[in-house]
């Protein structure tokens, strides 16, 4: 027996798969289920100087969304980050840079930001927050992704990449923590010139950041070695600078 279905119910799923299909393929990121409350300390080195860096996750809403505000303190920089919790994406930086003669405040936030990237690809608008928005990188379904950041004035569309390398333990404290190893680095002819930045993401969810070693950020800034110390759950509300901004 044959079954018959009306036009305009065929033709609503056919909208429904495509859209469906269309907005899956505008992200490339996916949510690490970072818990509420997450508080991490990292042991950082940049030149000789070495100092902590404290960085806490909340869940906060934002209309019908729910947002990452993830706030990171440190002798040099404090920052406020909002970060889609569906998509990783980022809808808002706030940063502090604290230096002997003056504290410099800036604020990114983006608007009416349009799709139309490949499958392969991703765009940013900052280079500092890309650690924390990889934390949703699909580790075991993709082997790379070309970055591009907004206002980039480049040659090439895209000449920055992330690649998976492979599984790897990094020990922490005596403890050994069973990583994703993720290098990112230039694309091409002049990624032999540029030392890569090798990140660790621990493989059991949420895929919190358990080392970095590379560049403070861009190529030709300095070098960071940054190593988990302490991660734990924690009710307790982090003071932070932002609260008065």
């Amino acid at each position: 027996m044959r079954l018959k279905f009306p036009l305009s119910i065929f033709l609503i799923f056919c909208i429904l798969r495509f859209s469906s299909l269309s907005a899956s393929a505008q992200t490339q990121f996916v949510d690490p289920k970072i818990p509420d409350g997450e508080t991490i300390t990292y042991t950082t080195k940049i030149g000789d100087k070495s100092f902590s860096v404290v960085e806490k996750v909340s869940i906060i809403s934002d209309g019908d969304r729910k947002l990452y505000e993830i706030i990171s303190l440190s002798d040099s920089i404090d920052r406020k980050l909002l970060l889609d919790k569906a998509t990783m994406a980022i809808v808002s930086v706030h940063t502090l840079r604290k230096y002997p003669e003056v504290t410099l405040d800036s604020k990114l936030k983006v608007k009416d930001e349009k799709p139309g990237l490949e499958d392969n690809e991703v765009k940013l608008a900052d280079f500092a927050v890309m650690t924390y928005v990889f934390r949703g990188f699909p580790f075991t379904k993709r082997d790379n992704l070309k970055i591009g950041f907004y206002g980039a004035e480049q040659r090439r569309k895209f000449s920055f990449k992330a690649s998976y390398k492979n599984k790897e333990v990094v020990t922490v404290n005596n403890i050994p923590i069973e990583c994703h190893k993720l290098e990112f680095g230039l694309e091409g002819f002049w990624g032999a010139f540029f030392p890569k930045m090798n990140v660790w993401y621990s493989v059991d969810p949420p895929h919190y950041l358990v080392q970095y070693k590379g560049l403070v950020g861009p190529p030709g800034s300095p070098k960071r070695d940054m190593q988990l110390s302490k991660y734990n759950i924690s009710t307790d509300d982090l003071q932070h600078p932002f609260d008065n901004l």
